[in-house]
């Protein structure tokens, strides 16, 4: 009997056990004690929920900007061929511009104070020549060329302000997209073959991270249905998060911030060990989708001082009601003086107009493809990581 076992010892580690999988059905980079069906299972319901996502019927929140050009636009994410037609030559730049004036969205907006600033024109034209009043002696030009200067420098300044908030915007939304790709990576390395489950459900919390700072700061747009979808398969994550105390986005760092601690904890139940290095990564990551949030909440809280902005739209309103006094004075007549006024109109409140709605960036921000971005970028780095070759 010694002799037979000690015969079958041999044989087993000679040939190898005949029962044992192949190492073409089992990925080196999963650790043979895992089973891969259940990674396969948890990542086949993740894609299910983020296409549920994407099947979700049209909504505020699931659609483009309303403030949309039909030109190139800040609202939407640019391209080759946008930046080719932005970047033509000279002329046909300037034409196409020119014709475009009719469905422009700042033409529109100033077109009621255009036409507003030209039937004052032409009714003190008609006032001044029944009542036979002289307006030389006013000399208004002489006058309004000393204001003119202050206040272009008024709408320079007030323009450049609120561009910078626009651009300080913009930079956060791509602080928040790195972030959640890089924090979306970790967790496919160091996570995700351990416990998928918990890895996933990060996941679907990182995919709605855009869409919920999208909510937060766009009137009339509700994640509720999104909430819904990406979470079906975790009722309990579902109702805690529709029932959120707290902004959206705030929530998704919150909570995965409690899983990495559970996932620390509980090594015995199945919890990851993970490096401290590694950790501390993860952290400066959500940090950075925390000061993201912070920034965006800054922006929409805290306008340009509304004193600067009343001010220059009371010196403005003056300017425009003068200016007509003084090409009377001039002597010019109501053809050229309703020309200069409607374009001086134009151009000076078409400034203010810019200003001003770029003053709120987030109707302007092109957050939908942002949104639809960072979502993509989540999925697409799960199915990466899942197929990726084992190691050589």
């Amino acid at each position: 009997m010694r002799t037979v076992s000690v015969l079958l010892l041999f044989l087993s580690k000679t040939y190898g056990d005949v029962h044992a999988p192949s190492p073409s059905t089992v990925p080196s980079i999963i650790p043979k004690n895992y089973p891969q069906l259940q990674l396969e299972s948890s990542l086949q319901q993740f894609h299910e929920d983020i296409q549920r996502v994407r099947d979700l019927p049209t909504s505020n929140l699931t659609t483009p900007c309303w403030k949309v050009s039909k030109d190139g636009s800040f609202t939407k994410s640019w391209g080759y061929a946008n930046w080719e037609r932005h970047q033509t030559y000279s002329l046909i730049r300037y034409a196409r511009h020119l014709f475009s004036i009719p469905i422009s969205t700042t033409a529109r907006q100033i077109m009621p104070t255009i036409v507003f600033v030209g039937m004052w024109t032409i009714l003190l034209f008609v006032f001044t020549g029944k009542c036979e009043f002289n307006m030389s002696a006013t000399k208004f030009a002489m006058t309004l060329t000393f204001i003119q200067a202050p206040i272009l420098l008024l709408l320079t300044l007030k323009t450049n302000r609120a561009l910078d908030r626009m651009l300080e915007s913009r930079k956060a939304w791509g602080v928040l997209s790195k972030s959640t790709r890089s924090l979306t990576g970790l967790i496919g390395s160091h996570v995700l073959f351990k416990n998928p489950k918990v890895a996933l459900l990060m996941a679907r919390y990182l995919a709605f991270a855009g869409w919920a700072l999208k909510a937060s700061f766009r009137k009339n747009d509700d994640d509720s249905d999104m909430i819904r979808a990406l979470f079906q398969e975790f009722p309990e994550e579902r109702d805690w998060l529709l029932n959120s105390p707290t902004r959206k986005p705030i929530a998704v760092v919150t909570r995965i911030r409690h899983l990495l601690s559970i996932l620390e904890k509980d090594i015995s139940q199945g919890g990851v060990s993970l490096p401290s290095v590694i950790l501390l990564r993860m952290e400066e990551n959500l940090y950075d989708v925390e000061t993201s949030v912070g920034i965006c909440t800054r922006i929409f809280t805290s306008p340009v001082p509304p004193t600067y902005t009343r001010h220059t739209s009371r010196v403005l309103v003056l300017y425009m009601f003068l200016l007509p006094a003084a090409l009377v004075g001039t002597g010019v007549s109501l053809v050229p003086a309703l020309l200069t006024c409607t374009f001086a109109t134009y151009v000076l409140v078409g400034i203010d107009e810019i200003g001003l709605e770029i003053e709120y960036p987030f109707p302007l921000l092109p957050m939908f493809s942002l949104s639809t971005g960072i979502q993509n970028e989540v999925e697409n780095q799960m199915k990466m990581i899942k197929c990726m070759p084992s190691m050589p």
